[in-house]
């Protein structure tokens, strides 16, 4: 059953597996876990990807840790990626403005700050689970296109995102047919759909401008 605009919170504990496709081949997988610990949303998450660049085929390895208040306003952050080129970031949100600290591929540091609002969403790029957080943010009980601010750590880019509940929907999630809730998120480039079940936990990505797909493993 999908959710109704009165439905309960989303229960935030969670963790699982997703399997992630780029052009209909399957690259690798996430493993994630958010947990609700001392009025504190830690969701921390493992990515292992084979792509192929300029004809080879590149291990890419990352984490992150991304710490939010119970009002899921950003605490603090950090990424790495492990392998032939390392990199890093980690990012305050207490200091106004913001700070961020990035170790680039090259081994240089880079400092930036960033004038953000306190209770932006944190969207990095191939991290599949904060989109769960984003839709944990909709108010179902208002319902409508809903803007947020946002933030991508690894390009540097704040920008604004707009969520829409667009209903239940019959989908397929690994091999298993199943009515969930469909959330459209817009921003300036892309348009992806993201489908959750009745307590809230993301079960599908499809992003089709960027033939990019995300679905979760039982």
């Amino acid at each position: 059953m999908g959710l109704a605009p009165s439905a309960s919170p989303p229960d935030l504990n969670d963790h699982g597996t997703f399997e992630v496709f780029a052009a209909g081949v399957n690259i690798g997988v996430e493993t994630f876990e958010i947990r609700v610990r001392r009025n504190q949303i830690e969701a921390q998450g493992d990515v292992h990807l084979q792509v192929e660049r300029n004809g080879k085929a590149i291990e890419v390895r990352t984490s992150s840790n991304l710490l939010l208040d119970s009002h899921f306003d950003p605490l603090s952050y950090t990424w790495s990626q492990k392998g032939a080129q390392s990199s890093q970031l980690s990012i305050d949100f207490h200091t106004k403005p913001v700070n961020a600290h990035y170790k680039t591929v090259n081994g240089q540091d880079d400092r930036r700050d960033f004038k953000l609002d306190k209770d932006v969403i944190v969207l990095d790029d191939n991290v599949v689970h904060h989109y769960q957080l984003a839709v944990a943010r909709y108010d179902q009980a208002k319902g409508g296109t809903q803007a947020f601010r946002a933030f991508i750590p690894q390009e540097a880019l704040p920008g604004v995102i707009t969520l829409n509940s667009v209903g239940p929907e019959a989908a397929t999630v690994d091999g298993e047919k199943r009515t969930l809730q469909r959330f459209l998120l817009t921003t300036e480039l892309a348009q992806i759909s993201l489908w959750v079940d009745d307590r809230g936990h993301l079960q599908l990505v499809s992003a089709p401008d960027a033939q990019y797909y995300a679905m979760r493993k039982k």
